[in-house]
């Protein structure tokens, strides 16, 4: 019964704080409310954890238990129809045939299936294994945190914005009905609930895009709208193939299947067209337009859906489904698209000088390599993609949360406009470059996620040469950034930048958090990643050893490869430490100012 209420609880504390946020229209209470969901969320976490531990790393969820007097599966089906109504009056509201028409390719196959096929609910409803613990932990530990950084930001954004009438009981109330929708995706054993899920994401993403309601930001969130929706067909399409091919929705006997004959005719055409809906999710190339358009939001908008949730979900029923199609055609597709997303991507954020582009590209790379990984499908390749699922996370949306501080307080997001930065903001630029780093160099687990997957793709020329070549666009692009943003101006004096304690509080959570998950690479690798894989490979065995380094060895302690002791590097980052104090010992009267015809002169009469 604990366990249930676990289940449960996972929905039910983001959807009633949404309900709460929209409801009381006081800006104190509303923030008290945000703050004790935070704490609910946080104190779930342990629990889930604690649980998960005790009942040998799986967790069911029946509906059987509940004795329910009316069927859930029904509200469910009834819930999928009238969001797909509001989306065919959203289309209508908003003029665009698209937005119907999309919606129409859902709603009618979908009735027809339902009407005539009678599919049978699953017993097992919510499963949690590892892969859809650590997705669990993400959106519950990183969402709440970015909803207590919108405390402080959100007032900003409509002050700079020019909004009179405050709109965050609204915006409140789609956070939170987001996470919501994150924590039943990742829970859903039954294709039909994962797709109301996934489709509830869709419509929240284009409310938050589309948020601050100008001409921009809802070309935008449209765009994302008809991309996502076009993804939810293929979903749509997907559902009806599957069933009819194997007469189930259970996701783990679709991944677990046995019978190769399958393999052949409609079966791997319902797999791609999942991996479809996935791509579009994870704006992969040519999908990535959308994911570029969401940076019009405002910034705590760009780091849900860039980070811990939206895009997540995208490649999560990709790496999901991985064990249905390793092997075949399928993979291979997968995995050069991946790769070459990658790279192309990488390539663009070169040219990129705004900062949250920059941020965008780097995010549609790394799930490329993610997307990539699943693709190879070996056991390094997946246990590399969940560990970049998890470190991208927490740096990523470390780095965006910065990226809309700085915006706030210098009023740009262009990258050449955060020159002489560390004066006027060092508490932040210290923490940006940080998280820069974590994307950049070892010891921290995104370098070694990519190390990873070169590992893997040692077999496949092509996808290791896109990888490399990607590698080493990421290394110009961050370097670039990190570069600009630790230039010295000209002014003689640090000014300590003043922040609302709940974008410092999340900032500095978020950084911990990164370092955190760094430090203990070696007992995530081997108490949540390796158990997954080993279900996914039982003859094969790789763990991370660190002794004085980072070390993968196999089932019998011979070294697969690993990284030399780990002193280095520990000596870089006191370098990197050191250099904040530098700073604030350098005398300005020894700096020498290039002559510029009188532009750098603050005293001129």
């Amino acid at each position: 019964m604990y366990t249930n209420i676990l289940f449960l609880l996972a929905i039910i504390i983001p959807t009633l704080s949404a309900i709460l946020c929209y409801v009381i229209k006081k800006p104190v209470i509303r923030n008290v409310i945000v703050i004790l969901s935070t704490i609910l969320m946080l104190t779930f976490v342990v629990g889930i954890i604690k649980t998960f531990m005790e009942n040998n790393g799986r967790l069911v969820f029946s509906l059987d238990e509940l004795n329910l007097p009316f069927s859930i599966g029904f509200i469910i089906k009834c819930g999928d129809f009238l969001l797909l109504s509001y989306l065919i009056y959203l289309g209508y509201k908003l003029k665009n045939r698209i937005i119907i028409i999309l919606s129409l390719l859902q709603f009618i196959p979908l009735l027809i299936f339902d009407l005539t096929k009678h599919p049978k609910e699953i017993e097992l409803t919510f499963v949690i294994d590892h892969l859809s613990l650590i997705m669990l932990l993400l959106v519950s530990i990183i969402g709440p945190v970015i909803a207590i950084f919108s405390l402080g930001y959100m007032k900003e954004h409509e002050i700079h914005s020019k909004i009179k009438k405050s709109k965050q009981p609204k915006f409140f109330f789609i956070i939170f009905i987001f996470l919501a929708a994150m924590n039943g995706l990742v829970m859903s054993n039954d294709l039909s609930w994962l797709y109301f899920f996934w489709e509830i994401t869709t419509l929240c993403s284009y409310l938050l895009i589309s948020f601050d309601k100008n001409e921009i930001s809802i070309k935008n969130g449209v765009r994302a709208l008809i991309i996502n929706m076009a993804g939810g067909v293929a979903f749509v399409f997907a559902i009806i193939i599957l069933y009819s091919k194997i007469g189930t929705l259970d996701i783990n006997e679709l991944i677990n299947i046995s019978d190769k004959s399958l393999m052949s005719g409609l079966f791997p055409i319902g797999i791609g067209l999942l991996c479809l809906a996935g791509f579009t999710k994870s704006a992969q190339f040519p999908f990535q337009s959308w994911l570029l358009g969401a940076m019009v939001a405002p910034t705590p908008v760009s780091a849900l859906l860039h980070s811990s949730t939206m895009v997540k979900a995208g490649v999560y029923i990709v790496l999901r489904l991985s064990p249905s199609y390793n092997g075949t055609t399928l993979s291979n597709i997968i995995a050069i698209l991946g790769g070459l997303t990658f790279v192309s991507a990488s390539a663009i954020a070169i040219s990129q000088s705004n900062g949250k582009r920059v941020l965008a590209y780097s995010t549609i790379a790394n799930l490329g390599i993610i997307i990539c990984c699943a693709g190879l499908g070996s056991y390094v390749a997946i246990a590399a993609g969940i560990l970049l699922v998890i470190f991208h996370a927490f740096s990523k949306g470390l780095l965006f949360l910065c990226v809309g501080t700085i915006e706030n307080n210098i009023g740009s997001r262009d990258i050449e406009d955060m020159q002489g930065l560390m004066k006027k903001m060092p508490f932040t630029t210290i923490i940006t470059v940080i998280g820069m780093i974590t994307m950049l160099l070892p010891p921290f687990g995104v370098l070694i996620t990519k190390w990873l997957a070169l590992e893997a793709a040692v077999k496949f020329p092509l996808v290791l040469v896109l990888l490399i070549l990607g590698s080493a666009f990421t290394v110009v692009f961050w370097s670039q950034w990190i570069g600009i943003i630790l230039t010295m101006s000209y002014k003689k004096q640090f000014k300590l930048e003043k922040l609302k304690f709940s974008i410092k509080a999340s900032l500095t959570f978020m950084l911990s958090g990164v370092l955190i998950i760094s430090v203990l690479i070696v007992p995530i690798y081997n108490k949540l990643i390796n158990p997954y894989v080993k279900e996914i490979f039982p003859k094969d065995s790789l763990k991370l050893m660190g002794d004085n380094g980072i070390w993968i060895v196999n089932n019998i302690n011979n070294e697969f490869g690993g990284f030399t002791p780990m002193y280095y590097f520990i000596l870089i980052m006191i370098i990197f430490l050191t250099i904040p104090y530098l700073f604030f010992k350098v005398n300005s009267k020894k700096i020498k100012k290039p002559y510029l015809c009188g532009e750098n002169t603050d005293d001129i009469k």
